[in-house]
């Protein structure tokens, strides 16, 4: 009896594997889209305020919401999930949706009056490791720059001045960085990560809310999501004395649509929809910029991309990679890492048009690898694209980067590669548009590539930039933030006392400062404006004025104003002058305090206020009553005092949440505290 059983089971796995060994993966590209498009429906598709505003500063008004936004019908959806097959992921800029299904229900989908055609889902295989030597990070004692030793991270962002940024407070605060990889292991533990403010995270291989490895991929891939926990310490992480990233102020969106590579190639590859469902979503949700360390070129079967596809028009990755610039997002990802050709055995000869997909799209920026001194590196990929365009369009230190250790909660390792570089890039373009939010992603594109540090080394390859293997050069963040005017603070530093307040700002302008030509614009409550001088500290680069203050005073709000030495008139924050000096209460608070939302129950907005004795990180979330992550409300420093926080009832996207009961956590230094919201829709 036992025999038959097993015998049975035995056949019953043998239909099964047979039966998902036939199921493939396709694109159904659909005939139309049955909604309109108007900015009225922009909650309804799930696009956010956020991402609004930052497609404002890029489109017109009548372009904010269009037709690629329009979701394809539930309608089309149900009709094809009839057919048995399993939906993948849905492109709204593609009109196609991507199933698992056996070649009999794709000829079957293939009748349905909506469907225009149908094509194969392409499979990518990674590129083999690199066998390029690892260089060991250069690392001298860094000087103390706003209480902050860098340790073996140093380099890579010195290099690049960015360090001279964060001495100036410019972090990359207020930034919005979607990253795209193989998942993020220990990203809430690990010690550099777990204060890294995340908005969102979404697994798109498996459809999941958790961006690690998981059980099931520890046989097969047990390098899984260890990549992108060092991407993202690259970019955001913090752990003084170990790592710094290059904008640990920004704030993440974490995507998980790579797999990894650490097999054989026939075991482990990537399939393009995951890439493209990953980017539509980090744009809904607002992402100011994406990085992308993973592409595309070479796949496991016919049909496949070749080097005359790389033109920026013909992968998908590539097309969306432009849809999304368009919308506002500054997408940066790497070249790959096929560039070096083997000539006599010891030369380094490097081959044109190796870089692989989406770097090939236009108006991105694509990400080349140096040595820590600017050196080309043997393995970057080289232009120019298939249509002639110059590629990359810049460079940074891709070997022997320090990163965090994704298999555990506290190492650290090297790595090598242009998915090294791309993470350091991103970060020091997220601290060009902390300085000056009111930029377009193509003003900060022009802003790294016409300020680059230009190698010229005797060499065929940097006699005339821009070049298709330096690109135009290496990236400098100081350079480029303060050609595009003065630099303030990301936030000015307070000082509260009974009678005053201190207000100090860093302050540098590449056309210089006319004296005394520094001002604090400022009001208190309700009171009209008035304006202080600010004076030079004689820190370099520091100014500072001080409010008088009354006993009925709670709140201050106002902006800075200088003119250069040409006259020019700058004000800082540029856009909106009245959340830039935060509502403050002017007693310090004996203990941490969370105090309870007003009004509650609420049904548009309620506000939260919590108190700190000192400073230190905190984080105030939103949670539903099943213990769901539902919206951070803040995460950040904060010296002794209070803040208030607003909350609308919706999620991270933007959506509006369901009547019920919420509750809000603060999470101190020393402990926590949570209330118990209601809302009523």
């Amino acid at each position: 009896m036992m025999r038959t059983l097993n015998t049975a089971l035995l056949l019953l796995a043998l239909v099964l594997e047979t039966a998902t060994a036939q199921r493939q993966h396709f694109w159904i590209v659909v005939t139309h889209k049955t909604g309109t498009a108007s900015l009225q429906k922009s909650q309804m598709f799930g696009i956010s305020e956020r991402a609004l505003n930052r497609r404002a500063k890029s489109l017109p008004p009548d372009r904010l919401i269009d037709e690629l936004d329009v979701p394809i019908s539930e309608s089309i959806l149900s009709q094809l999930k009839q057919t048995g097959v399993k939906i993948r992921t849905v492109s709204r800029w593609l009109n196609a949706v991507s199933v698992e299904a056996t070649p009999e229900q794709i000829q079957v989908i293939y009748t349905l009056p909506f469907v225009a055609r149908t094509e194969p889902v392409l499979r990518m295989v990674h590129p083999e490791p690199l066998t390029a030597p690892v260089e060991a990070p250069v690392y001298s004692k860094s000087t103390d720059v706003m209480g902050i030793d860098y340790g073996p991270s140093e380099t890579q962002l010195t290099n690049m001045n960015v360090v001279e940024l964060h001495a100036l407070g410019v972090n990359g605060a207020g930034v919005l960085i979607g990253m795209l990889d193989d998942g993020f292991n220990n990203f809430r533990t690990h010690r550099a990560l777990k204060n890294i403010r995340i908005i969102a995270d979404s697994d798109f291989i498996h459809n999941i809310n958790d961006v690690s490895i998981q059980p099931w991929e520890i046989a097969s891939s047990p390098g899984q999501g260890n990549h992108g926990s060092g991407t993202l310490s690259a970019v955001g992480g913090f752990d003084s004395g170990h790592l710094i990233g290059a904008a640990f102020g920004a704030s993440f969106i974490l995507a998980k649509t790579e797999m990894d590579s650490s097999g054989s190639a026939a075991d482990f590859n990537s399939e393009e929809d995951t890439y493209v469902a990953g980017i539509e979503w980090a744009e809904r949700l607002g992402a100011d910029i994406t990085s992308s360390s993973l592409g595309y070129k070479q796949f496991l079967s016919p049909p496949t991309y070749t080097t005359s596809d790389m033109n920026g028009k013909t992968t998908k990755v590539a097309r969306v990679a432009l849809i999304a610039s368009r919308k506002g997002v500054l997408v940066v990802t790497a070249m790959g890492n096929d560039g070096f050709v083997s000539g006599n055995g010891t030369s380094s000869q490097r081959a044109l048009s190796t870089l692989i997909s989406p770097a090939d799209a236009d108006s991105i920026i694509s990400v080349g690898a140096a040595s820590s001194d600017g050196e080309l590196a043997s393995f970057s990929g080289c232009g120019p694209t298939a249509d002639g365009r110059i590629k990359p369009e810049v460079i940074a230190q891709g070997r022997g980067i320090y990163w965090a250790d994704g298999t555990g909660t506290t190492g650290y390792t090297t790595a090598s590669g242009t998915s090294c570089a791309t993470p350091l890039v991103a970060g020091a373009a997220a601290l060009i548009l902390s300085a000056h939010p009111e930029l377009t992603n193509m003003q900060v594109r022009d802003a790294l590539m016409r300020t680059t540090t230009q190698r010229v080394d005797g060499t065929p390859e940097t006699a005339v930039y821009p070049n298709n293997f330096y690109g135009y050069g290496f990236v400098n963040a100081y350079a480029a933030a303060v050609s595009v005017g003065p630099v303030f603070s990301n936030l000015p530093s307070v000082t509260v006392s009974d009678t005053q307040l201190t207000v100090s700002t860093f302050v540098v302008s590449n056309s210089g400062i006319l004296p005394d030509s520094i001002f604090l614009y400022y009001r208190t409550d309700n009171m009209e404006y008035d304006r202080v001088h600010l004076l030079p500290t004689g820190t370099p680069n520091e100014y500072q004025s001080v409010i008088p203050l009354f006993p009925s005073d709670t709140s201050v709000v106002g902006y800075f104003v200088l003119s250069d030495s040409t006259g020019k008139k700058y004000k800082y924050p540029s856009r909106d002058s009245m959340q830039y000096l935060q509502r403050r209460n002017f007693t310090v608070p004996q203990t941490y305090t969370l105090l309870q939302n007003y009004p509650n129950p609420f049904n548009t907005s309620t506000t939260i206020l919590f108190s700190t004795p000192e400073t230190g990180m905190f984080e105030v979330t939103i949670f539903n009553l099943l213990g769901q992550h539902v919206k951070t409300l803040f995460h950040g420093s904060m010296q002794p005092g209070s803040r208030t926080l607003s909350w609308n009832g919706t999620d991270e996207g933007g959506r509006t949440l369901a009547t019920g009961i919420y509750f809000a956590l603060l999470k101190a230094p020393h402990g926590t505290r949570s209330i118990k919201l209601l809302y009523l829709k």
